[in-house]
């Protein structure tokens, strides 16, 4: 029974994050409006995010559990790959966020064959 609720919030919150990311691609301006951001206040956000991300690291790596962290790392690679498209793309710095993405998404695989 609970096991059901968690995995139906599980999916409500995918999808809404979904809807939000499509929002935001649509119309950054709108979208920020919408979900209660402010620009100035990104930097602010972006260290929560990345404490956050943090905080899932370390769990996934002390639980050791394979599917968990081939989710975080497929996630992580998805922020890093992307973030140096958007830096590449307008001719700032990407080195690190390409060698963070990349070994997210190396290790990602790699964990496909824990999983086995």
């Amino acid at each position: 029974m609970i096991g059901g609720i968690v995995n139906f919030v599980s999916w409500a919150l995918a999808l809404g994050l979904i809807a939000i990311t499509v929002m935001l691609a649509m119309n950054k301006q709108s979208g920020l409006k919408l979900i209660q951001h402010r620009v100035e206040m990104l930097p602010q956000a972006m260290l929560v995010r990345y404490a956050g991300l943090t905080a899932l690291a370390l769990i996934a790596s002390w639980i050791g559990a394979p599917r968990v962290l081939f989710g975080l790392l497929v996630a992580i690679a998805v922020i890093g790959l992307g973030d140096t498209y958007i830096y590449r793309r307008a001719g700032h710095p990407f080195w690190l966020h390409l060698a963070i993405g990349g070994a997210a998404a190396l290790g990602a695989f790699l964990s496909l064959f824990a999983m086995s």
